[in-house]
């Protein structure tokens, strides 16, 4: 603290030195940081930084100098009254006043300043008890230069795909695409599939479908310049919840909001990240037992990239993962990627972000193993990370230029995705081998199944899910591992999703159009009961007959229909036999002229569980 006000005195009476120092500490990188701070930063290198623990978890965590000026400072295992008095001091901007706010599990309060914090400058925090390894027991850390943001294109023609969607007459404003079921053996796990579908000049929107390819729920964007990713069932409070990501994308990440929603497709939840960041990446939101949801940020931010021959005041996306408070908001936990991995890691070149922020890490999976610690997945440095929550520090890296294991023959990957830890200890990825078709044309995509020896360090190709038409997927892509053992990938940039047997066989496969693709693909159980009613449209032809068109978007227990008719709303008698629910919309033919008609949805047992609104015919 002593040393900052003195630095700051120099800096009064220079006007160049200040904006010197400034500059450094934007774009320096952690270990010039430290030094400027009166720190020091042991090992920092490829293995990562050595340290101790704090004596209370804080985040901004120790060794940070990338924080957004709008952080809050959460404080974990300790209460207000633990804290006592909280002073918290920015070098530049001075003494911050503000509120404390506990965290919803009991476990931790955060200080939510009053006003932003400078960028560029170091800020100390200091209580009743030590919080950190500085003077007096002392807790800092630095906060970063942001750069400017890649806007995201602000027009979409949903109205001209390039085959035609799918119409429905109770649904007009429904026009998913179709999808082609081209393999179906019947020997698949149980549930529906679970897509979000961007089609070229179509109608986006969040699809489940059953195994016919049949649709059973579409939702478009509310907003149509919105994108929608990775639709699939989580659990939230003990009960199975869909949840979704809604953001303006730019290229290859996003900035927006997460959603989760109940049985009965109502938003229980929208959930924003944290600490001011524009908004949440696209790639994942993972929810934790506890309540909380694991989510990814990109943050462009001035930093050094002359090691890989760039500028010294690059903008450079740092990759951020924050656990948050889903109730609350509130941030318990927050890693940074350009605090613990190097810029020389990547694969990626400058030139390929020519224009923007340099994409160097690319995380795009995030989750938490048994042991309470993460598993990252990073796309542009063919890496997989395991974080340790205590201390942030990298404990191993898998694969890449500074791997921990050595890698067994097939064992390696490249711009991989959705990397998990299975209760075996295996771990799964999807290896999408190539990013540019143009670079290798016998290049092909698969599922990876390997085996990690934390004690020898070596990794192990235990099994392999290759397409037999040689797919690649240079981008995007899932692999997830069903409770029967069966395996369901999405292709990604490839317009394909399809289901394995243990032993590789492919026995489910569909398409979509050609050009569209879905970020990520599922199969999961899921009973939907729509909080709307059914919905109708009524036809009556010239010949005098009239035809029911009925359907019920996210019901999964509709078995059949019946038609209701009468003189007025109020008395509607059945007018028809119950007719089998034949895809999202069944007609039933009706014999009866009525002013008013209405259709009940039955289940299998025969029990009325839904009633449309009562309408009358067009001609």
């Amino acid at each position: 603290m002593y040393r900052a006000s003195h630095d700051r005195a120099e800096d009064d009476n220079s006007g160049n030195a200040r904006l010197s120092r400034r500059a450094l500490l934007g774009v320096a990188g952690a270990a010039g940081m430290a030094a400027l701070a009166g720190r020091s930063v042991p090992g920092v290198s490829a293995q990562g930084r050595t340290g101790q623990p704090e004596t209370v978890p804080i985040y901004p965590a120790p060794e940070t100098w990338t924080a957004s000026p709008h952080t809050e400072i959460s404080f974990r295992g300790v209460t207000e009254e633990d804290l006592g008095g909280v002073v918290v001091v920015g070098d530049f901007s001075g003494g911050h006043s503000g509120v404390l706010k506990a965290h919803a599990d009991g476990n931790g309060v955060s200080f939510i300043p009053d006003a932003r914090f400078e960028p560029g400058e170091v800020v100390t925090v200091r209580a009743d008890i030590p919080l950190g390894s500085g003077p007096g027991g002392t807790h800092t850390f630095g906060v970063a230069r942001p750069a400017m943001i890649v806007p995201a294109p602000s027009g979409y023609d949903a109205d001209n795909p390039e085959e035609p969607p799918q119409e429905f007459r109770s649904r007009p404003d429904l026009r998913p695409p179709y999808m082609h079921i081209t393999r179906s053996t019947g020997a698949t796990a149980d549930g529906y599939i679970f897509l979000t579908t961007n089609v070229p000049n179509g109608q986006r929107g969040l699809m489940i479908l059953d195994n016919d390819g049949q649709l059973i729920w579409f939702s478009p964007p509310r907003v149509e310049t919105e994108a929608l990713y990775d639709l699939r069932v989580q659990e939230y409070q003990g009960q199975p919840v869909l949840t979704w990501s809604e953001a303006a994308s730019p290229v290859g990440y996003g900035f927006g909001h997460f959603v989760i929603a109940d049985a009965s497709y109502t938003r229980i939840a929208d959930v924003q990240v944290g600490n001011g960041y524009t908004g949440g990446d696209v790639h994942e939101f993972l929810l934790t037992p506890r309540g909380t949801a694991l989510v990814i940020i990109y943050h462009p931010i001035e930093w050094d990239a002359s090691p890989i021959g760039g500028s010294r005041y690059a903008s450079v996306l740092d990759n951020i993962v924050q656990e948050v408070e889903v109730e609350t908001g509130r941030v318990l936990f927050e890693w940074h990627s350009l605090d613990h991995v190097r810029i020389e890691e990547t694969y990626r070149s400058l030139a390929a972000d020519r224009g923007r922020s340099f994409d160097y890490f690319h995380m795009n999976s995030v989750e938490e193993v048994p042991d309470g610690n993460l598993i990252i997945s990073a796309r542009h440095t063919f890496a997989i990370y395991k974080i340790d929550r205590s201390t942030n520090e990298v404990i191993w890296r898998l694969n890449g230029t500074a791997s921990d294991f050595e890698m067994g023959e097939g064992a390696e990957f490249a711009w991989q995705h959705d990397a998990r830890i299975h209760p075996n200890g295996e771990l799964t990825l999807f290896d999408n081998a190539e990013s540019d078709q143009e670079r290798d044309a016998f290049a092909y995509s698969r599922g990876a199944v390997l085996e990690l020896d934390e004690t020898a360090m070596t990794a192990t190709l235990v099994r392999e899910y290759i397409h037999p038409t040689r797919i690649l997927s240079t981008s995007q892509a899932n692999m997830q591992v069903l409770p029967n053992g069966n395996v369901f990938i999405g292709w990604g940039s490839a317009p394909v999703f399809s289901e394995f047997t243990f032993d590789g066989e492919l026995i489910f496969n569909g398409r979509f159009p050609r050009g569209a693709n879905s970020y990520r693909a599922y199969r999961f159980p899921w009973v939907g009961r729509p909080a709307d009613p059914p919905d109708i449209a009524v036809e009556r032809q010239l010949d005098g007959t009239t035809t029911v068109h009925a359907s019920w978007n996210g019901a999964t227990e509709v078995a059949g229909w019946q038609a209701l008719a009468g003189s007025t709303p109020e008395s509607m008698e059945v007018v028809s036999d119950v007719v089998p629910r034949s895809g999202f919309e069944t007609e039933i033919p009706v014999d009866a002229s009525s002013d008013w008609y209405s259709a009940q949805a039955l289940d299998a047992a025969g029990t009325v569980i839904g009633t449309a609104i009562a309408v009358q015919p067009d001609s």
